[in-house]
């Protein structure tokens, strides 16, 4: 159903931003404000007045029901889906010379439809809608963090489940198969990125993906989770050894683990994104692994997997303050050593009463 309080707030703050429209194209500012997705979601937001959906002909009926929204324009190819949103801001230019629109500027906005509007507009300026949405996103309220909570144990069964399948002769893409399997049975909506399963020279990749192959005695597996539920996202990543762990592997992990709760020690309301990094940091100096240090150990989660602030993606947001309500990781880079390879330890939190509390739970021991 349309929250109407989220679409008056975002109103108000395109006003102040001189933003006369706001275009979506994404999955997660539709959820935000529809609190439903479509595999096409397509929606435009005035400064004024209400907001109106893009949708296909045979969902038009149950659009009208389960969002309570009176202006649905159907269509039925996105040429049609293009002329449609064409014709809405044509309206809305009247005899203004340009008309200013919103549009998210992140990892799943459509380039192409984004193209072919800019094409079909050239009265539009097309600028994007992260001043307005960041700041409304930033912080959750009780119902974002009891879904995000629920994607949070989603993760853990995911984990539990990695845990019991991994063993020597198993493929990285075997163990994900299972993982996925166990999240969706367990309620999962599918994932925001892909399930990560390196191991061996692979664990230290700083992305990963799940390959055929076979995971040997010794490796050490990362394993990254980030499951949906009904859109919210929770990040939960491990690292296990197949076998008996070697000194440097054992002292690897502790270096991580020591590092990630500084981070959360001092995740606590008036610090800044950069003040997580630098106690984290330190502790990678003082075990001999400053040099493998990278950047970046927290970043924000919800609708996305990575959102504002993001100082892997957006250097200027390291300085941005934390917060109550945020919700934030902490354990981002791998710490990936040659000839070795990596470890990582990665939980999601709410500050909330001044702490870091978690939504992730699952034990941290190099198992």
């Amino acid at each position: 159903m349309l929250n109407m309080k989220r679409v008056q707030k975002a109103q108000d703050r395109m006003k102040q931003q001189g933003i006369d429209a706001y275009l979506i194209l994404t999955h997660d500012d539709y959820i935000y404000f529809f609190g439903e997705d479509r595999y096409q979601p397509r929606a435009i937001i005035p400064a004024q007045g209400v907001p109106l959906v893009v949708t296909f002909a045979g969902e038009e009926e149950e659009v009208r029901a389960s969002l309570g929204v009176e202006d649905v324009r159907i269509f039925a190819s996105v040429g049609q889906q293009i002329k449609d949103v064409v014709q809405v801001m044509r309206g809305m230019i009247g005899e203004k010379d340009k008309l200013t629109v919103g549009v998210q500027m992140w990892f799943s906005t459509p380039a192409f439809l984004l193209n072919m509007f800019q094409r079909a507009n050239p009265r539009v300026n097309v600028v994007d809608i992260a001043p307005v949405m960041d700041e409304l996103r930033m912080v959750k309220d009780a119902s974002e963090i009891a879904l995000m909570r629920r994607a949070g144990e989603i993760a853990g069964i995911g984990m539990e489940t990695a845990a019991k399948t991994l063993s020597i002769g198993i493929t990285e893409n075997e163990v994900a198969a299972e993982v996925e399997y166990a999240m969706r049975k367990a309620g999962g909506h599918g994932v925001a990125t892909p399930v990560f399963v390196n191991s061996g020279i692979r664990s230290g990749w700083l992305h990963g993906t799940a390959s055929d192959k076979v995971i040997e005695s010794g490796d050490l597996v990362v394993l990254d989770l980030v499951p949906r539920y009904k859109g919210y996202c929770a990040n939960l990543c491990r690292t296990f050894v197949i076998g008996k762990p070697s000194a440097k592997q054992a002292e690897m992990f502790a270096t991580y683990k020591h590092a990630q709760a500084a981070g959360r020690e001092a995740l606590k309301p008036g610090a800044k994104m950069r003040d997580i990094d630098a106690v984290a940091k330190q502790i990678f100096a003082e075990n001999g692994y400053g040099e493998f240090y990278v950047a970046g150990i927290s970043h924000s989660i919800g609708l996305s997997f990575e959102e504002t602030p993001a100082p892997t993606i957006h250097p200027g947001d390291s300085g941005i303050q934390i917060r109550e309500g945020m919700t934030v990781t902490v354990g981002h880079p791998v710490l990936s050593v040659p000839g070795t390879g990596g470890v990582r330890l990665e939980d999601t939190f709410h500050i909330s009463e001044g702490i870091a509390n978690p939504l992730t739970v699952f034990p941290s021991e190099l198992a």
